[in-house]
Protein backbone atom coordinates (compact mmCIF):
# COMPACT_ATOMS: atom_id res chain seq x y z
CA UNK A 1 0.00 0.00 0.00
CA UNK A 2 1.09 3.53 -0.72
CA UNK A 3 2.84 5.23 2.20
CA UNK A 4 3.69 1.97 3.99
CA UNK A 5 7.31 0.96 4.66
CA UNK A 6 8.17 -2.29 2.86
CA UNK A 7 10.13 -4.86 4.87
CA UNK A 8 13.05 -6.65 3.15
CA UNK A 9 12.10 -10.02 1.77
CA UNK A 10 13.33 -12.99 3.79
CA UNK A 11 15.22 -15.72 1.95
CA UNK A 12 12.91 -18.38 0.59
CA UNK A 13 13.45 -21.90 1.82
CA UNK A 14 13.74 -22.82 -1.86
CA UNK A 15 16.64 -20.38 -2.24
CA UNK A 16 20.16 -21.57 -1.49
CA UNK A 17 20.54 -18.98 1.29
CA UNK A 18 17.30 -20.17 2.85
CA UNK A 19 18.63 -23.69 3.36
CA UNK A 20 20.46 -24.99 6.37
CA UNK A 21 24.17 -24.13 6.27
CA UNK A 22 25.10 -27.82 6.09
CA UNK A 23 23.08 -28.15 2.89
CA UNK A 24 24.66 -25.01 1.46
CA UNK A 25 28.12 -26.48 2.08
CA UNK A 26 27.08 -29.79 0.53
CA UNK A 27 25.86 -28.01 -2.61
CA UNK A 28 29.01 -25.86 -2.88
CA UNK A 29 31.18 -28.97 -2.65
CA UNK A 30 29.32 -30.41 -5.64
CA UNK A 31 30.16 -27.36 -7.76
CA UNK A 32 33.23 -26.89 -9.94
CA UNK A 33 35.80 -24.36 -8.65
CA UNK A 34 34.82 -21.87 -11.36
CA UNK A 35 31.21 -21.98 -10.11
CA UNK A 36 32.27 -21.59 -6.46
CA UNK A 37 34.25 -18.51 -7.48
CA UNK A 38 31.24 -17.13 -9.36
CA UNK A 39 29.04 -17.61 -6.28
CA UNK A 40 31.56 -15.74 -4.13
CA UNK A 41 31.67 -12.83 -6.57
CA UNK A 42 27.87 -12.65 -6.77
CA UNK A 43 26.91 -13.11 -3.12
CA UNK A 44 28.65 -11.81 0.00
CA UNK A 45 26.88 -14.33 2.24
CA UNK A 46 28.21 -17.23 0.17
CA UNK A 47 31.64 -15.63 0.13
CA UNK A 48 31.64 -15.58 3.94
CA UNK A 49 30.43 -19.18 4.04
CA UNK A 50 33.30 -20.30 1.80
CA UNK A 51 35.84 -18.41 3.91
CA UNK A 52 34.81 -20.22 7.08
CA UNK A 53 34.52 -23.69 5.50
CA UNK A 54 37.96 -25.32 4.93
CA UNK A 55 36.62 -28.09 2.67
CA UNK A 56 35.08 -25.59 0.23
CA UNK A 57 38.16 -23.34 0.44
CA UNK A 58 40.34 -26.33 -0.43
CA UNK A 59 38.29 -27.22 -3.49
CA UNK A 60 38.38 -23.61 -4.69
CA UNK A 61 42.13 -23.29 -4.07
CA UNK A 62 42.75 -26.51 -6.02
CA UNK A 63 41.03 -24.97 -9.04
CA UNK A 64 42.91 -21.68 -8.71
CA UNK A 65 46.22 -23.54 -8.46
CA UNK A 66 45.49 -25.86 -11.40
CA UNK A 67 45.65 -28.88 -9.09
CA UNK A 68 43.52 -31.88 -8.13
CA UNK A 69 43.31 -33.64 -4.78
CA UNK A 70 45.99 -36.25 -4.15
CA UNK A 71 45.77 -39.85 -2.90
CA UNK A 72 47.56 -39.33 0.45
CA UNK A 73 45.75 -41.19 3.22
CA UNK A 74 45.05 -39.94 6.74
CA UNK A 75 45.82 -36.26 6.03
CA UNK A 76 43.12 -33.82 7.10
CA UNK A 77 41.79 -31.10 4.82
CA UNK A 78 43.32 -28.42 7.06
CA UNK A 79 46.85 -29.76 6.41
CA UNK A 80 46.24 -30.09 2.66
CA UNK A 81 44.89 -26.54 2.56
CA UNK A 82 47.88 -25.23 4.51
CA UNK A 83 50.36 -26.76 2.04
CA UNK A 84 48.34 -25.64 -0.97
CA UNK A 85 48.30 -22.08 0.35
CA UNK A 86 52.07 -22.25 0.81
CA UNK A 87 52.35 -23.17 -2.88
CA UNK A 88 50.09 -20.27 -3.81
CA UNK A 89 52.13 -17.92 -1.60
CA UNK A 90 55.20 -18.75 -3.69
CA UNK A 91 53.33 -17.38 -6.71
CA UNK A 92 52.07 -14.35 -4.77
CA UNK A 93 55.61 -13.50 -3.67
CA UNK A 94 57.23 -14.33 -7.04
CA UNK A 95 59.41 -16.88 -5.26
CA UNK A 96 59.03 -20.16 -7.15
CA UNK A 97 61.28 -22.74 -5.44
CA UNK A 98 64.00 -24.50 -7.42
CA UNK A 99 65.79 -27.72 -6.55
CA UNK A 100 69.11 -28.85 -8.00
CA UNK A 101 69.71 -32.48 -8.87
CA UNK A 102 73.38 -33.43 -9.16
CA UNK A 103 74.19 -36.17 -11.65
CA UNK A 104 77.75 -37.50 -11.95
CA UNK A 105 79.30 -37.63 -15.39
CA UNK A 106 81.11 -40.69 -16.65
CA UNK A 107 78.71 -43.37 -15.36
CA UNK A 108 78.99 -46.76 -17.12
CA UNK A 109 76.95 -46.88 -20.33
CA UNK A 110 74.72 -49.86 -19.52
CA UNK A 111 73.21 -47.95 -16.59
CA UNK A 112 70.10 -45.82 -17.00
CA UNK A 113 69.01 -43.77 -13.99
CA UNK A 114 65.43 -42.55 -13.48
CA UNK A 115 64.86 -39.99 -10.75
CA UNK A 116 61.65 -38.45 -9.48
CA UNK A 117 62.63 -35.54 -7.20
CA UNK A 118 60.60 -34.83 -4.10
CA UNK A 119 58.06 -32.02 -4.24
CA UNK A 120 58.36 -28.87 -2.14
CA UNK A 121 54.75 -28.43 -0.99
CA UNK A 122 52.60 -31.35 -2.16
CA UNK A 123 54.19 -34.22 -0.24
CA UNK A 124 55.39 -36.28 -3.22
CA UNK A 125 58.37 -38.34 -2.11
CA UNK A 126 61.62 -38.86 -3.99
CA UNK A 127 61.99 -42.07 -5.94
CA UNK A 128 64.98 -43.36 -7.87
CA UNK A 129 65.36 -46.37 -10.14
CA UNK A 130 68.59 -47.58 -11.71
CA UNK A 131 68.26 -49.89 -14.69
CA UNK A 132 71.21 -51.88 -15.99
CA UNK A 133 70.60 -52.57 -19.64
CA UNK A 134 71.49 -56.14 -20.55
CA UNK A 135 74.62 -55.78 -22.69
CA UNK A 136 73.74 -58.69 -24.96
CA UNK A 137 70.47 -56.94 -25.91
CA UNK A 138 71.75 -53.47 -26.76
CA UNK A 139 75.37 -53.53 -27.87
CA UNK A 140 77.41 -50.35 -27.65
CA UNK A 141 74.34 -48.21 -27.08
CA UNK A 142 74.42 -44.45 -26.83
CA UNK A 143 70.90 -43.60 -25.72
CA UNK A 144 69.49 -40.71 -27.75
CA UNK A 145 65.85 -40.78 -26.74
CA UNK A 146 63.94 -42.28 -23.84
CA UNK A 147 60.42 -42.50 -22.47
CA UNK A 148 59.38 -44.11 -19.20
CA UNK A 149 56.08 -45.44 -17.84
CA UNK A 150 56.78 -46.75 -14.34
CA UNK A 151 53.20 -48.00 -13.91
CA UNK A 152 53.67 -50.35 -16.88
CA UNK A 153 57.23 -51.35 -15.93
CA UNK A 154 58.16 -49.85 -19.31
CA UNK A 155 61.28 -48.07 -20.57
CA UNK A 156 61.67 -47.22 -24.26
CA UNK A 157 65.08 -46.11 -25.54
CA UNK A 158 66.36 -45.31 -29.03
CA UNK A 159 69.69 -45.56 -30.82
CA UNK A 160 70.35 -43.13 -33.67
CA UNK A 161 73.59 -43.45 -35.64
CA UNK A 162 74.31 -41.47 -38.79
CA UNK A 163 74.00 -43.60 -41.91
CA UNK A 164 72.33 -46.46 -40.00
CA UNK A 165 68.75 -47.56 -39.45
CA UNK A 166 67.24 -45.97 -36.33
CA UNK A 167 66.60 -48.51 -33.57
CA UNK A 168 64.04 -48.64 -30.77
CA UNK A 169 64.22 -50.94 -27.75
CA UNK A 170 61.26 -51.80 -25.50
CA UNK A 171 62.58 -52.74 -22.07
CA UNK A 172 61.36 -53.42 -18.56
CA UNK A 173 62.85 -51.86 -15.44
CA UNK A 174 65.17 -54.85 -14.95
CA UNK A 175 66.97 -53.97 -18.20
CA UNK A 176 65.66 -56.93 -20.20
CA UNK A 177 63.27 -56.90 -23.13
CA UNK A 178 59.73 -56.27 -21.89
CA UNK A 179 57.87 -59.61 -21.63
CA UNK A 180 54.64 -58.13 -23.08
CA UNK A 181 56.29 -56.55 -26.14
CA UNK A 182 55.45 -58.37 -29.37
CA UNK A 183 58.66 -57.08 -30.97
CA UNK A 184 60.95 -55.45 -28.39
CA UNK A 185 63.60 -54.42 -30.96
CA UNK A 186 62.38 -52.29 -33.86
CA UNK A 187 64.19 -50.65 -36.76
CA UNK A 188 63.10 -47.70 -38.86
CA UNK A 189 62.27 -48.00 -42.55
CA UNK A 190 65.09 -45.82 -43.89
CA UNK A 191 68.71 -45.13 -42.99
CA UNK A 192 69.50 -41.85 -41.28
CA UNK A 193 71.35 -39.14 -43.17
CA UNK A 194 75.14 -39.30 -42.94
CA UNK A 195 75.49 -35.52 -42.52
CA UNK A 196 72.42 -34.25 -40.62
CA UNK A 197 72.07 -34.92 -36.91
CA UNK A 198 68.67 -36.55 -36.31
CA UNK A 199 66.02 -35.05 -34.06
CA UNK A 200 63.25 -37.10 -32.49
CA UNK A 201 60.34 -37.14 -30.08
CA UNK A 202 59.23 -40.25 -28.24
CA UNK A 203 55.98 -40.61 -26.29
CA UNK A 204 54.09 -43.42 -24.54
CA UNK A 205 50.32 -43.53 -24.03
CA UNK A 206 48.99 -46.83 -22.71
CA UNK A 207 49.55 -49.50 -25.36
CA UNK A 208 50.87 -47.00 -27.92
CA UNK A 209 54.30 -45.54 -28.67
CA UNK A 210 54.68 -42.51 -30.98
CA UNK A 211 58.11 -42.06 -32.58
CA UNK A 212 58.93 -39.00 -34.70
CA UNK A 213 62.31 -38.78 -36.47
CA UNK A 214 63.60 -35.88 -38.57
CA UNK A 215 66.82 -35.74 -40.62
CA UNK A 216 66.79 -35.03 -44.37
CA UNK A 217 63.32 -36.58 -44.31
CA UNK A 218 60.68 -36.76 -41.59
CA UNK A 219 58.58 -39.71 -40.51
CA UNK A 220 56.14 -40.58 -37.72
CA UNK A 221 55.11 -44.04 -36.57
CA UNK A 222 52.50 -44.86 -33.93
CA UNK A 223 52.76 -48.48 -32.87
CA UNK A 224 50.99 -50.78 -30.43
CA UNK A 225 53.97 -52.15 -28.52
CA UNK A 226 52.01 -55.10 -27.14
CA UNK A 227 50.71 -56.38 -30.50
CA UNK A 228 53.43 -55.03 -32.78
CA UNK A 229 50.84 -53.42 -35.09
CA UNK A 230 51.42 -50.01 -36.66
CA UNK A 231 48.20 -48.08 -36.05
CA UNK A 232 49.23 -44.83 -37.77
CA UNK A 233 52.10 -43.66 -39.95
CA UNK A 234 52.87 -40.50 -41.87
CA UNK A 235 55.19 -42.21 -44.31
CA UNK A 236 58.37 -40.34 -45.24
CA UNK A 237 58.17 -36.63 -45.94
CA UNK A 238 60.92 -35.31 -48.22
CA UNK A 239 60.41 -31.58 -48.00
CA UNK A 240 62.88 -29.28 -49.74
CA UNK A 241 62.45 -26.71 -46.98
CA UNK A 242 64.98 -27.45 -44.19
CA UNK A 243 62.68 -25.54 -41.83
CA UNK A 244 59.93 -28.18 -42.29
CA UNK A 245 58.63 -29.46 -38.95
CA UNK A 246 56.49 -32.55 -38.33
CA UNK A 247 55.87 -34.11 -34.91
CA UNK A 248 53.30 -36.30 -33.17
CA UNK A 249 51.85 -35.91 -29.67
CA UNK A 250 49.21 -37.94 -27.81
CA UNK A 251 46.06 -36.13 -26.73
CA UNK A 252 44.55 -39.26 -25.19
CA UNK A 253 44.65 -43.01 -25.96
CA UNK A 254 42.52 -42.59 -29.11
CA UNK A 255 43.58 -39.17 -30.48
CA UNK A 256 46.92 -37.86 -31.71
CA UNK A 257 47.95 -34.34 -32.66
CA UNK A 258 50.18 -33.86 -35.70
CA UNK A 259 52.06 -30.55 -35.66
CA UNK A 260 53.10 -29.60 -39.20
CA UNK A 261 54.79 -26.20 -39.07
CA UNK A 262 51.98 -23.85 -37.93
CA UNK A 263 49.14 -26.30 -38.63
CA UNK A 264 47.57 -28.64 -36.07
CA UNK A 265 45.87 -31.85 -37.25
CA UNK A 266 43.82 -34.06 -34.94
CA UNK A 267 43.66 -37.72 -36.00
CA UNK A 268 41.85 -40.65 -34.46
CA UNK A 269 43.68 -43.91 -33.73
CA UNK A 270 42.47 -47.30 -32.54
CA UNK A 271 45.08 -49.25 -30.55
CA UNK A 272 43.44 -52.49 -31.68
CA UNK A 273 43.22 -51.72 -35.41
CA UNK A 274 46.09 -51.27 -37.92
CA UNK A 275 45.43 -48.18 -40.02
CA UNK A 276 48.28 -46.57 -41.92
CA UNK A 277 46.25 -43.93 -43.77
CA UNK A 278 47.57 -40.62 -42.49
CA UNK A 279 46.32 -38.33 -45.25
CA UNK A 280 45.47 -34.82 -44.10
CA UNK A 281 42.07 -35.35 -45.69
CA UNK A 282 41.42 -37.93 -42.99
CA UNK A 283 42.17 -35.58 -40.10
CA UNK A 284 39.16 -35.05 -37.86
CA UNK A 285 39.87 -31.31 -37.88
CA UNK A 286 42.64 -28.82 -38.63
CA UNK A 287 43.50 -25.78 -36.54
CA UNK A 288 45.72 -23.05 -37.95
CA UNK A 289 47.92 -20.72 -35.95
CA UNK A 290 47.81 -16.98 -36.80
CA UNK A 291 48.53 -16.37 -40.49
CA UNK A 292 51.89 -14.69 -41.11
CA UNK A 293 51.90 -11.53 -43.20
CA UNK A 294 53.50 -11.08 -46.62
CA UNK A 295 56.30 -13.49 -47.50
CA UNK A 296 57.18 -14.33 -43.92
CA UNK A 297 57.84 -17.96 -43.14
CA UNK A 298 58.26 -19.93 -39.95
CA UNK A 299 61.41 -21.58 -38.66
CA UNK A 300 62.80 -22.99 -35.38
CA UNK A 301 59.44 -24.68 -34.70
CA UNK A 302 59.23 -26.84 -31.58
CA UNK A 303 56.21 -28.38 -29.85
CA UNK A 304 55.66 -30.04 -26.50
CA UNK A 305 52.82 -31.66 -24.56
CA UNK A 306 53.52 -33.03 -21.09
CA UNK A 307 50.47 -34.53 -19.44
CA UNK A 308 51.41 -34.63 -15.73
CA UNK A 309 51.65 -38.16 -14.37
CA UNK A 310 49.49 -39.27 -11.47
CA UNK A 311 51.39 -40.91 -8.62
CA UNK A 312 48.97 -43.23 -6.77
CA UNK A 313 51.57 -44.37 -4.22
CA UNK A 314 53.55 -41.15 -3.72
CA UNK A 315 51.59 -39.76 -0.72
CA UNK A 316 50.70 -36.66 -2.72
CA UNK A 317 48.46 -34.15 -0.96
CA UNK A 318 47.62 -32.61 -4.35
CA UNK A 319 48.83 -33.01 -7.93
CA UNK A 320 48.74 -31.13 -11.22
CA UNK A 321 45.41 -31.40 -13.02
CA UNK A 322 45.92 -33.40 -16.26
CA UNK A 323 42.74 -31.85 -17.72
CA UNK A 324 44.49 -28.44 -17.88
CA UNK A 325 47.45 -29.66 -19.96
CA UNK A 326 48.77 -27.29 -22.64
CA UNK A 327 50.18 -27.73 -26.10
CA UNK A 328 53.16 -25.36 -26.18
CA UNK A 329 54.45 -24.43 -29.61
CA UNK A 330 57.51 -22.27 -30.23
CA UNK A 331 58.24 -20.67 -33.60
CA UNK A 332 60.15 -17.81 -35.18
CA UNK A 333 59.22 -15.87 -38.31
CA UNK A 334 61.07 -13.76 -40.87
CA UNK A 335 61.10 -13.00 -44.61
CA UNK A 336 63.83 -15.52 -45.44
CA UNK A 337 63.98 -18.31 -42.84
CA UNK A 338 66.67 -20.29 -44.68
CA UNK A 339 69.18 -17.45 -45.17
CA UNK A 340 68.10 -15.33 -42.23
CA UNK A 341 70.54 -12.83 -40.77
CA UNK A 342 69.91 -10.69 -37.71
CA UNK A 343 71.44 -7.72 -39.51
CA UNK A 344 69.46 -7.88 -42.75
CA UNK A 345 66.35 -9.92 -41.92
CA UNK A 346 64.32 -8.90 -38.85
CA UNK A 347 63.04 -11.91 -36.95
CA UNK A 348 60.50 -12.38 -34.16
CA UNK A 349 59.78 -15.39 -31.99
CA UNK A 350 56.57 -16.54 -30.33
CA UNK A 351 55.22 -19.25 -28.04
CA UNK A 352 51.62 -20.43 -28.43
CA UNK A 353 49.82 -21.83 -25.37
CA UNK A 354 46.83 -23.99 -26.31
CA UNK A 355 44.94 -26.11 -23.73
CA UNK A 356 44.10 -29.62 -24.89
CA UNK A 357 40.53 -28.81 -23.83
CA UNK A 358 40.49 -26.10 -26.53
CA UNK A 359 41.56 -28.64 -29.16
CA UNK A 360 38.82 -31.05 -28.09
CA UNK A 361 36.24 -28.24 -27.98
CA UNK A 362 37.08 -27.31 -31.57
CA UNK A 363 36.91 -30.99 -32.55
CA UNK A 364 33.42 -31.20 -31.05
CA UNK A 365 32.42 -27.98 -32.81
CA UNK A 366 33.64 -29.42 -36.14
CA UNK A 367 31.64 -32.61 -35.61
CA UNK A 368 28.50 -30.64 -34.77
CA UNK A 369 28.92 -28.49 -37.88
CA UNK A 370 29.01 -31.58 -40.07
CA UNK A 371 25.63 -32.65 -38.63
CA UNK A 372 23.82 -29.36 -39.26
CA UNK A 373 22.70 -27.67 -42.45
CA UNK A 374 24.31 -24.32 -43.37
CA UNK A 375 22.25 -21.10 -43.15
CA UNK A 376 20.16 -20.29 -46.18
CA UNK A 377 22.27 -18.80 -48.97
CA UNK A 378 25.59 -20.02 -47.53
CA UNK A 379 27.64 -22.44 -49.59
CA UNK A 380 28.32 -25.88 -48.21
CA UNK A 381 32.02 -26.48 -47.52
CA UNK A 382 33.00 -30.03 -48.34
CA UNK A 383 35.96 -32.28 -47.69
CA UNK A 384 39.11 -30.98 -46.07
CA UNK A 385 38.09 -27.30 -46.16
CA UNK A 386 35.02 -28.03 -44.04
CA UNK A 387 37.28 -29.19 -41.20
CA UNK A 388 39.80 -26.31 -41.29
CA UNK A 389 39.52 -23.55 -38.68
CA UNK A 390 41.55 -20.34 -38.66
CA UNK A 391 43.01 -18.86 -35.46
CA UNK A 392 40.23 -16.28 -35.47
CA UNK A 393 37.63 -19.08 -35.47
CA UNK A 394 38.98 -21.36 -32.77
CA UNK A 395 41.20 -19.25 -30.46
CA UNK A 396 38.23 -17.65 -28.59
CA UNK A 397 37.81 -21.10 -27.01
CA UNK A 398 41.06 -20.39 -25.15
CA UNK A 399 44.59 -19.74 -26.47
CA UNK A 400 47.44 -17.28 -25.99
CA UNK A 401 50.40 -16.14 -28.09
CA UNK A 402 53.47 -14.82 -26.24
CA UNK A 403 56.21 -12.83 -27.98
CA UNK A 404 59.82 -13.64 -27.05
CA UNK A 405 62.47 -11.11 -28.08
CA UNK A 406 65.35 -13.53 -28.51
CA UNK A 407 65.30 -14.47 -32.21
CA UNK A 408 64.56 -18.09 -31.36
CA UNK A 409 67.56 -18.37 -29.05
CA UNK A 410 65.67 -19.73 -26.06
CA UNK A 411 64.46 -23.02 -24.66
CA UNK A 412 60.90 -23.96 -23.80
CA UNK A 413 59.52 -26.78 -21.70
CA UNK A 414 56.05 -27.64 -20.49
CA UNK A 415 54.30 -29.56 -17.73
CA UNK A 416 50.53 -29.61 -17.39
CA UNK A 417 49.20 -26.04 -17.47
CA UNK A 418 52.65 -24.46 -17.15
CA UNK A 419 55.31 -23.39 -19.64
CA UNK A 420 58.88 -22.35 -18.79
CA UNK A 421 60.77 -20.00 -21.11
CA UNK A 422 64.55 -20.01 -20.63
CA UNK A 423 66.79 -17.68 -22.68
CA UNK A 424 70.05 -19.20 -23.85
CA UNK A 425 72.68 -17.26 -21.93
CA UNK A 426 75.32 -15.47 -23.94
CA UNK A 427 78.95 -16.36 -23.47
CA UNK A 428 80.32 -14.86 -20.28
CA UNK A 429 76.91 -14.22 -18.72
CA UNK A 430 76.27 -15.91 -15.39
CA UNK A 431 72.71 -14.72 -14.71
CA UNK A 432 69.54 -15.26 -16.69
CA UNK A 433 65.87 -14.49 -16.13
CA UNK A 434 63.47 -17.37 -16.69
CA UNK A 435 59.69 -16.94 -16.94
CA UNK A 436 57.16 -19.50 -15.74
CA UNK A 437 53.66 -19.14 -17.21
CA UNK A 438 50.66 -20.85 -15.64
CA UNK A 439 47.75 -20.68 -18.10
CA UNK A 440 44.28 -22.08 -17.40
CA UNK A 441 40.72 -20.68 -17.00
CA UNK A 442 41.16 -19.62 -13.34
CA UNK A 443 44.82 -18.52 -13.52
CA UNK A 444 43.87 -14.85 -13.73
CA UNK A 445 42.03 -15.10 -10.38
CA UNK A 446 44.81 -17.07 -8.69
CA UNK A 447 47.37 -15.44 -6.37
CA UNK A 448 50.28 -13.96 -8.30
CA UNK A 449 52.84 -11.19 -8.11
CA UNK A 450 52.57 -8.15 -10.35
CA UNK A 451 55.53 -9.03 -12.55
CA UNK A 452 56.63 -6.14 -14.76
CA UNK A 453 57.40 -7.55 -18.22
CA UNK A 454 58.26 -4.18 -19.79
CA UNK A 455 62.00 -4.80 -19.38
CA UNK A 456 61.94 -8.56 -20.00
CA UNK A 457 62.37 -10.66 -23.14
CA UNK A 458 58.72 -11.74 -23.11
CA UNK A 459 55.52 -9.90 -24.01
CA UNK A 460 52.12 -11.28 -23.02
CA UNK A 461 49.57 -8.63 -23.97
CA UNK A 462 45.92 -9.25 -24.70
CA UNK A 463 46.31 -8.39 -28.39
CA UNK A 464 49.19 -8.37 -30.87
CA UNK A 465 48.45 -5.74 -33.50
CA UNK A 466 51.34 -5.83 -35.93
CA UNK A 467 50.40 -5.96 -39.63
CA UNK A 468 54.06 -6.42 -40.55
CA UNK A 469 54.00 -9.86 -38.92
CA UNK A 470 50.40 -11.11 -38.88
CA UNK A 471 47.57 -10.79 -41.39
CA UNK A 472 45.03 -10.14 -38.61
CA UNK A 473 45.32 -8.84 -35.04
CA UNK A 474 46.03 -11.74 -32.68
CA UNK A 475 43.60 -11.72 -29.76
CA UNK A 476 44.53 -13.72 -26.65
CA UNK A 477 41.77 -15.26 -24.54
CA UNK A 478 43.51 -17.71 -22.19
CA UNK A 479 44.01 -16.31 -18.65
CA UNK A 480 47.49 -16.65 -17.18
CA UNK A 481 49.80 -15.74 -14.33
CA UNK A 482 53.56 -15.42 -14.63
CA UNK A 483 56.55 -15.60 -12.30
CA UNK A 484 60.08 -14.46 -13.06
CA UNK A 485 63.16 -15.99 -11.47
CA UNK A 486 66.80 -15.02 -11.83
CA UNK A 487 69.14 -18.00 -12.12
CA UNK A 488 72.70 -17.29 -10.98
CA UNK A 489 74.93 -19.94 -12.52
CA UNK A 490 78.00 -18.60 -10.75
CA UNK A 491 76.42 -19.61 -7.45
CA UNK A 492 76.27 -23.30 -8.37
CA UNK A 493 77.71 -25.31 -5.47
CA UNK A 494 80.87 -27.34 -5.96
CA UNK A 495 83.77 -26.93 -8.32
CA UNK A 496 83.65 -28.16 -11.91
CA UNK A 497 79.87 -28.30 -12.09
CA UNK A 498 77.54 -26.62 -14.53
CA UNK A 499 73.78 -26.29 -14.70
CA UNK A 500 72.07 -28.15 -17.48
CA UNK A 501 68.47 -27.72 -18.59
CA UNK A 502 65.84 -26.39 -16.23
CA UNK A 503 62.47 -28.09 -16.15
CA UNK A 504 59.17 -27.95 -14.28
CA UNK A 505 58.67 -30.23 -11.29
CA UNK A 506 55.58 -31.14 -9.26
CA UNK A 507 55.24 -27.67 -7.70
CA UNK A 508 58.35 -25.71 -8.65
CA UNK A 509 61.44 -25.89 -10.85
CA UNK A 510 64.25 -28.41 -11.01
CA UNK A 511 67.73 -27.82 -12.40
CA UNK A 512 70.21 -30.51 -13.36
CA UNK A 513 73.84 -29.99 -12.36
CA UNK A 514 76.28 -32.38 -13.97
CA UNK A 515 79.30 -33.11 -11.82
CA UNK A 516 82.29 -33.37 -14.11
CA UNK A 517 85.12 -35.85 -13.58
CA UNK A 518 88.14 -34.48 -11.70
CA UNK A 519 90.77 -32.76 -13.79
CA UNK A 520 93.80 -34.81 -14.72
CA UNK A 521 96.97 -33.68 -13.01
Amino acid sequence: MSGQTQLPALPSTRCLLGMAEELQVYILLELAPVDILACMKACRALEELVKRTPAVQYKLELGLAGMVDGPAQGVFVAKRLEQLRAYQAAWRENDIPMQTVVIPRGAPRPYFKMLRPASVFSGITEEANVMKIKEDLVRGIDIQGSAVDIAQNLVVVTKLELGELPELFILSLDGAFHPLAANPHLEGDAELSICIDPQETLEICGDLIAWSIATDSTGITVRNWKTGCTVWTSGEWHDENPMFYLRCHFLDPTHILIVENLNLYIHEVDPAQPNCNASYDHALCTLKLPALAGKKGSHAVESDIRIPPVYPSADALFQRDPALTLLTLKFSACDDPIWRSSASTPCKSFVALVPLSTLFAQLERTRNKSKTSPPEGEKVRKGRKAKVASWEEWSPLGARLIEVKDDGDFRMCAMGSQCLIVPCGKEGETKEDVHLFDAHPLAGDAPHAEVDLSDSVVRAGECITDPEWFVNPVHNTLPYRVARKTIDRSAEPGARQYTGELSISHDGLVGVSYKLPPQKK
